[in-house]
């Protein structure tokens, strides 16, 4: 995939259009090189599975602490008292 650095804005976030359609903004110190307006850029993306497997055990263990009250007990919805 190719895209082309549109604009720099406040010297802080690349703006950059995919050719064939599509736009990113990414700040400027995610790059590792010096980056100018008009530059061509080979973007490449690659999965990650590691890195999905780790956040996806994190969001089970989040969703466990809140049904489970965070005390072992699993959460009841209280009736309303009237």
């Amino acid at each position: 995939m190719q895209a082309i650095i549109d604009r720099i804005e406040d010297g802080k976030i690349a703006v950059i259009n995919i050719i064939g359609g599509g736009k990113m903004s990414i700040p400027t110190k995610q790059f590792k090189f010096k980056i100018h307006e008009g530059m061509f850029l080979n973007i490449q993306f690659k999965p990650d599975k590691k890195a999905e497997e780790k956040q996806i055990k994190e969001i089970k263990s989040l969703q466990n602490e809140l049904l489970n009250n965070g005390d072992g007990s699993i959460y009841q919805k209280k009736s309303a008292k009237t």
